[in-house]
């Protein structure tokens, strides 16, 4: 029993260790919104979720650390990742599907019904439990060709760097250097 609760090996059961031990696996509802979540993560199909996949996403401004200048984005971001990892974690910066499973499981055990499980992974990664994940994907796809095209022909034949950097300034309209995502709305919208 030992060995199967204390899961770092350390000869010690930890508040997290007893917590997993008494763990029931995810039920169809909770399981089937935890692989929804990580596929839409997963953004280029890799079976693991990375910096490259939630850099963009994940919006470190409000951050403390960030905003006092103790850490970077990339430091921030990366701690994010490592959470996932769970009692054996390796500290990686890479949430594999296991992982990502394991995490949602443990804390599935505080939660006490699967309606608030599913509500909570509705709100916290923007996701609707009725909602195909390939459609979704399909249509995200159709919106960045239409949006791609769009952008084109808003360039005309002129390509250059500089015109490119005059219509991402346009729609940059606090002129931060960053689109936040209501500019990016209205830029949709525009388009």
């Amino acid at each position: 029993m030992l060995k199967y609760y204390d899961v770092d090996g350390d000869g010690n059961i930890n508040y997290e260790e007893f917590l997993r031990g008494l763990r029931d696996d995810l039920t169809p509802r909770r399981a089937a919104m935890v692989e929804k979540a990580f596929y839409i993560l997963d953004v280029n199909g890799s079976g693991e979720i990375n910096f490259k996949d939630v850099g963009d996403m994940y919006d470190v401004s409000c951050h403390k650390d960030f905003i006092e200048g103790r850490k970077t984005k990339d430091q921030i971001v990366n701690e994010f990742l490592n959470t996932f990892d769970g009692a054996k974690g390796n500290n990686d910066g890479v949430i594999f599907k296991t992982e990502w499973y394991e995490y949602y499981t443990d804390l599935s055990i505080s939660l006490p019904s699967d309606d608030y499980f599913v509500q909570m992974m509705e709100s916290t990664w923007g996701i609707c439990e009725h909602e195909d994940t390939d459609v979704y994907r399909q249509t995200i796809g159709e919106y960045s060709r239409v949006t791609r095209e769009q952008l084109i022909t808003l360039l005309g034949k002129h390509n250059t760097k500089q015109d490119i950097l005059k219509v991402f300034s346009d729609f940059d309209l606090h002129q931060t250097g960053c689109i936040t995502i209501d500019e990016f709305a209205n830029m949709l919208a525009k388009l």
